[in-house]
């Protein structure tokens, strides 16, 4: 099964990379991908783990135990951090 997976697989640089605000971008080129979500397990896991990626994104949810979990709770974190880079970026202008 692993002979299948393209090279870039559990590269967090490559699926995962983080902007200059250190916000995580979604890739276009992943979305297509039959091994996306395999691909990110193991770049979260090569990066530390779940808490570690929680600790370096300063998200509200970050000490909360009702933080949303899974997906949603990634897109929720991820579109936190957009929106407040982007205040920040309109408010600096």
């Amino acid at each position: 099964m692993p002979d299948n997976r393209p090279a870039c697989f559990g590269i967090s640089e490559h699926c995962m990379p983080r902007d200059e605000n250190g916000i995580i971008q979604p890739q276009e080129h992943c979305h297509s991908c039959d091994h996306l979500r395999e691909c990110l397990q193991e770049a979260i896991a090569a990066c530390g783990g779940v808490e570690k990626l929680k600790s370096d994104s300063g998200s509200q949810f970050a000490d909360k135990q009702a933080e949303p979990k899974g997906v949603v709770g990634a897109i929720l974190r991820w579109s936190e951090r957009k929106r407040a880079a982007q205040k920040s970026a309109s408010t600096s202008k």
